[in-house]
């Protein structure tokens, strides 16, 4: 049998994929999950934000358009708490945050997702293969032809949305880098409701989580693909910048701690289209930490650009990446 789509990931870009792929009437899709389960690596390893202005301009569409569809909290339950981005305003954070300092962009509609429940939502009612790796590819005939720790299959166009893998399977210039989020001990001082602060000049973030703070000094180790190793410095840097730019909160008392990973194209823009050296390979890789924000705007452009070749986001189409010189 071939198949007409075959989606590799399970993680919030392929399974946003399938899920639009759906919506628009497209029945045979195939997910492979090298996991147990789906959220095991980027998907699941995040700090739950929706957060619409990104200071990007290829992200910016994506985030406000994926912002829009997941405030209504019709995918999955949603906190609209807002946030408070240093660097981009002038809005005192203290009016909202009492321990925060700074000048800052407020934000009402940003908050917090369940993303477990979001994963799921997009994977409700897919044919997902569970521990099946994908192996190789090869051309076969008008379709590739698929090596799996499963066995064989056939498909006529093949996702690449393997996340930190992406780079290996599609051949392109996509790795993941290590952020560290650290969790505090409860804080009488915390109140649940704040919104989340980012200080994007300087490079961190902190909202409340389990009756403290979660935080990162948003660092960026490159890594290997589901390899998280946790730096021995990592920590300090996170002192550090807190000493330096919230003083305020005072004291704190790290509970747990948990690494994750953020995959990227060397410019840092998202990749999703046709790639040029192979027409059944498509790409949805380097999402690059927007990934749970934009995944309702990140499907709904691969499916239409898979489905009706829409060309209004060519900029983010794998030939950039790709050298065909001789």
């Amino acid at each position: 049998m071939t198949h007409d789509y075959v989606i590799v990931g399970a993680g919030f870009a392929g399974a946003t994929t399938a899920y639009h792929l759906a919506a628009r009437g497209v029945t045979d899709v195939v997910l492979l999950e090298q996991e147990p389960t789906p959220g095991v690596h980027s998907s699941g390893r995040n700090a739950c934000f929706i957060r619409e202005r990104t200071g990007e301009p290829w992200w910016q569409p994506l985030s406000e358009a994926g912002s829009a569809v997941l405030r209504r909290g019709e995918l999955a339950p949603y906190e609209q708490n807002g946030s408070l981005l240093i660097g981009m305003g002038d809005d005192d954070v203290s009016r909202w945050v009492p321990m925060a300092r700074g000048r800052a962009l407020w934000c009402a509609g940003d908050g917090i997702v369940d993303v477990a429940a979001l994963l799921a939502r997009y994977l409700e009612g897919r044919d997902v293969r569970y521990g099946c790796r994908l192996e190789r590819w090869t051309p076969d005939g008008d379709a590739l032809q698929l090596e799996t720790s499963w066995g064989g299959l056939r498909t006529r166009v093949l996702v690449n949305a393997a996340g930190a893998w992406g780079g290996r399977l599609g051949d392109l210039p996509v790795a993941p880098l290590d952020r560290h989020i650290f969790v505090t001990e409860p804080m009488d001082t915390v109140d649940p409701a704040w919104p989340f602060v980012w200080d994007v000049t300087h490079g961190l973030y902190f909202r409340p989580e389990s009756r403290g703070l979660l935080l990162s000094p948003c660092d960026e180790i490159p890594a290997q693909p589901g390899v998280y190793e946790e730096s021995p410095t990592a920590l300090e840097g996170l002192a550090e910048k807190v000493a330096t730019h919230q003083p305020d909160l005072g004291d704190l008392r790290i509970a747990y701690r948990w690494v994750g990973q953020r995959t990227f194209a060397t410019d840092r823009m998202p990749v999703i289209g046709f790639d040029p050296r192979e027409p059944r390979l498509f790409h949805v890789v380097g999402l690059g930490g927007h990934g749970v924000t934009t995944s309702p705007a990140v499907g709904a452009l691969a499916a239409a650009v898979l489905l009706d070749g829409d060309r209004s986001r060519a900029d983010l189409a794998p030939d950039r990446l790709i050298d065909r010189s001789p």
